[in-house]
């Protein structure tokens, strides 16, 4: 399904859009699909900008681009003349004005080179296009493209528009509900919203512009101004004429469309009570596919493989069996100098550790989740994992209530969320050695990356040394799991077995310090639990235990260690609750509130500190997102430094729903303003963004596809596996093996321009980009508050574990036929629901059925995602892999 020619492929998405009353996803599968080189196609942004695409290639460095390519080596434009176009309105003629130009790396593989370049020419004219009339461009030199190419569109008022920026899944009726409406010209700038009297707006003044929201039957429901929404703290001048639509007063369950004359509608958006469950159960099912030393099956899943790194792990030593790990322990480790305060050898080898392997292995250490996209297993973001889950369940109401995520586990009488939780602590717990310690992470015996096996295949496994990072930072999420309620009461036996861990964890590290101080004591291996040595984690252990036992040593060393109002406990002064610092930031000041402790056990002047840090915060992501064109949390200081990478505005959310359950005066209440925040960062996550992207894979319209996850690289399908979230910006695309610099050499205008760069927000491509991996940790953090948004729905109590769906009509065809599958499952009404599709050697589509010529495929899949989120999937083969 693929093109391999010059074709109009997105002229599609305007035509088959208009029908949007007829069906709520056939009409949508091209935005699955991705465009091949030579696709071409025009879009009418407004009736006086047109928008010509067109996909190109290169060969490797030092080749230059062949076809459009209007960038000097210098980085400078040497766009076409105005006289290079003539543009045929219903059989008159337009002037063109003005061209302007933009690029950026489109698709970028990494398993096989594929460049696919998105290179964007547009054109303000000398006058508007009417309704309803036929539009071509043509190059009378034919020196950009030959004459059987056309670029062609009709001005239909309903078009889909990449103006308008909506969350994709949709809006809980009693919550904020906004859009935004914006659009970036490349070399032209900002495209600037004109009034509804077509005049151009005033910088300061407020807009004229008005919106429309329209249902499945086009007609108009709601309508309101729209507002400005300008940027700050950037520096350089970006996304100052962005404008929101407001329309919180839509309470009506039912699908929907935003609409702005003269630019078009949205992608559909559903406005329903069961929406907050279609992000709560997509984030379980991710961490659900990170589950290791275990399967993952229908019918909870159609990503599914074999039961993965069940062979117990092997204890390394300095034979040359273990080559690869000292190797790895030299190269993390060599700068441990640039820390004046590494007192501690170098752990340059299983030798050089201080505190040597007991047990002698092989060791069990089955379960856990896959850390990222990889599939180790650290501790330290295994502790913070477990932490995030424990908090939400013992803090946020409702959490711990909830049993129907869509987990093999779900409708058991207890907690989904620390049913996870427990996968990952009762994993930590075999992490520890006979004499105390914890052992730094799981890893592959005879290399860093299992990049070309399934979880199934993988590698043989080893330990890494422990060190007193890991094992205060086990100590700590163990200590918290035996003082939680909830947890005690669903898992007693765990849970005094893990005290007693935790425990023997402590002494460990009483030990570790009384016989090298506590500086001697640390040793750094990677960057995990190295900002703050182990200070932090430290911290948190003595603040776990003290609250689990009420053991005034463990408070004391614990108001001997940490002072929440230190910035030296900030990461670069400024980030609080970073790291383990905000574990025990957390704990501490909801230790009495979830009924863990008495507050008067507490000390009143800590207890006050570690509030006022959560204050703070939450004053400061609510800043963040209020002065975010777009509604996301971007740090000011990440602006100034022109830096981006590994953002996630679900962490800002999480941050945004802790300082929610604090305590506020009834006329200085910034709830509801943080309820907007939050809102708005995970409507910024889920789409409504410059670039219309879905940064949680398996929801929304337009779908990333080349992630950093061994699975997804390896498995069978185009897709990635659903619930994995993406990094929602990019410094650029950064170097890999593969395509090296010349990734980010492409994009126009440059990234790195003194003046007028490639503004952040905007800086997407489908490409294999480190700066958007995730770790386990950013998922519980998003779950944890996404559960707590659920629990306060109608769906805190609809039961759900899981059901079967089978694919239908896949006899074999008549020579020369086709054949039309569809998905049906028991006691489940599948009309509503989004259906996507993959098959052997087909793009994946969007359709309650597909269509197939020829040949039924050798496999075929299909999910179906109901509004609320519950999924159910059909394989057509046995054995799917």
């Amino acid at each position: 399904m693929r093109c391999t020619h010059i074709c109009l492929v997105f002229l599609l998405f305007s035509r088959a859009l208009a029908a949007f009353g007829q069906s709520n996803t056939d009409s949508y599968s091209e935005f699955l699909h991705m465009p091949a080189v030579g696709a071409s196609s025009l879009r009418i942004i407004t009736p006086n900008t047109l928008e010509l695409f067109f996909v190109t290639t290169k060969k490797p460095d030092p080749a230059r681009v062949t076809q459009w390519d209007f960038v000097n080596e210098h980085g400078d434009a040497r766009l076409p003349a105005v006289s290079e176009f003539a543009v045929n309105v219903g059989g008159k003629t337009l002037a063109v004005k003005t061209v302007g130009f933009k690029r950026r790396v489109l698709y970028a593989p990494l398993k096989a080179r594929d460049l696919r370049i998105a290179n964007y020419l547009y054109l303000q004219l000398d006058g508007a296009i009417p309704n309803n009339q036929p539009v071509e461009v043509k190059n009378p030199s034919r020196k950009f493209w030959p004459a059987n190419v056309q670029f062609t569109a009709t001005m239909e008022p309903l078009r889909w528009s990449p103006v308008l920026h909506v969350n994709q899944t949709g809006y809980l009726p009693g919550y904020p509900k906004k859009a935004m409406v914006g659009f970036y010209l490349g070399s032209l700038g900002e495209l600037e919203i004109d009034g509804a009297n077509g005049s151009a707006l005033d910088r300061v003044s407020d807009s004229k512009a008005t919106f429309q929201v329209l249902n499945r039957a086009n007609e108009r429901v709601f309508e309101g101004p729209l507002k400005f929404r300008r940027d700050k703290g950037f520096t350089f001048d970006c996304y100052q004429h962005v404008l929101e639509a407001d329309f919180s007063e839509l309470k009506t369950n039912g699908e929907y469309r935003l609409y702005v004359p003269r630019f078009g509608t949205s992608f559909p958006f559903y406005i329903d009570d069961g929406i907050a469950g279609a992000f709560a159960r997509t984030y379980a099912l991710g961490i659900y596919h990170q589950r290791c030393g275990t399967n993952n099956v229908l019918p909870w899943t159609r990503f599914v493989h074999a039961v993965c790194h069940a062979a117990p792990a092997e204890v390394p030593t300095m034979s040359k069996k273990f080559e690869s790990v000292n190797e790895s322990l030299a190269k993390e480790s060599a700068n441990f100098k640039d820390n004046p305060r590494h007192a501690a050898p170098q752990l340059k080898s299983v030798a050089a550790s201080l505190y040597p392997f007991v047990n002698p292995g092989p060791l069990d250490v089955r379960g856990g989740h896959h850390d990222a996209g990889d599939y180790s297993k650290y501790t330290i973001n295994s502790a913070a994992f477990v932490h995030h889950l424990v908090f939400a369940a013992d803090v946020f109401p409702g959490v711990s209530e909830l049993d129907n995520l869509g987990l093999p586990e779900s409708g058991d009488g207890k907690s989904d969320v620390l049913q996870e939780a427990k996968w990952e602590a009762d994993f930590l717990a075999k992490m520890q050695d006979a004499d105390g310690g914890f052992y730094f992470l799981v890893y592959p015996r005879d290399r860093e990356y299992e990049n070309d096996v399934t979880p199934d295949r993988g590698d043989p496994q080893i330990l890494f040394p422990k060190t007193t990072s890991v094992t205060a930072a086990a100590v700590a999420a163990l200590a918290q799991c035996a003082s939680s309620p909830t947890f005690k009461k669903q898992f007693p036996d765990a849970a005094a077995q893990y005290l007693d861990k935790a425990r023997k964890g402590w002494s460990f590290l009483e030990r570790a310090i009384a016989k090298y101080g506590k500086d001697g004591a640390y040793q750094k291996i990677t960057h995990y639990g190295d900002e703050f040595m182990h200070d932090d984690e430290l911290a948190w252990a003595a603040c776990e235990l003290f609250i689990a036992t009420g053991d005034e040593a463990y408070h004391r060393k614990l108001r001997q260690w940490f002072d929440p109002s230190d910035a030296n406990t900030r990461r670069w002064g400024w980030w609080r609750l970073y790291d383990s610092w905000g574990c025990a930031i957390r704990s501490y000041a909801f230790a009495a509130r979830s009924g863990k402790i008495k507050k008067e056990q507490l000390n009143q002047f800590l207890l006050e500190q570690c509030e006022n840090e959560i204050y703070s915060l939450g004053e400061e992501q609510l800043k963040r997102a209020e002065q975010s064109a777009y509604g996301t949390s971007f740090p000011e200081e990440t602006k100034h430094a022109a830096a981006a990478g590994w953002y996630f505005s679900s962490d800002a959310a999480f941050d945004l729903a802790v300082a929610y359950q604090l305590s506020y005066p009834e006329k200085r209440d910034p709830r509801p303003k943080i309820m907007e925040a939050i809102i708005s960062n995970l409507n910024y996550e889920e789409g409504c963004n410059p670039v219309n992207v879905v940064y949680l894979t398996g929801l929304g319209w337009k779908r990333q596809r080349e992630i950093v996850h061994q699975y997804a690289q390896n498995d069978r399908r185009i897709l990635p596996p659903s619930g994995i979230p993406l990094g929602n910006m990019q410094a650029g695309f950064g170097w890999n093996y593969l395509y090296q610099k010349e990734l980010d050499a492409l994009s126009f205008p440059p990234d790195g321009a003194e003046k007028s760069p490639y503004p952040f927000y905007d800086r997407w491509g489908d490409g294999f980009n480190l700066s958007q991996e995730f770790v386990a940790v950013n998922q519980a953090r998003a779950l944890a508050y996404l559960a707590w948004i659920m629990a306060q729905s109608p769906l805190k109590t609809q039961p759900w574990n899981s059901a079967t769906a089978q694919i239908t009509g896949m006899a074999k065809p008549a020579s020369g036929g086709k054949s039309t599958l569809g998905l049906t499952a028991a006691g489940l009404d599948l009309s509503s629901a989004r259906i996507v599709w993959e098959a052997a050697g087909q793009e994946p589509a969007f359709g309650q059925t597909l269509t197939l010529s020829g040949n039924v495929p050798a496999w075929v899949e299909a999910a179906a995602q109901l509004p609320d989120g519950r999924r159910v999937f059909g394989v057509s083969d046995a054995k799917p892999k």
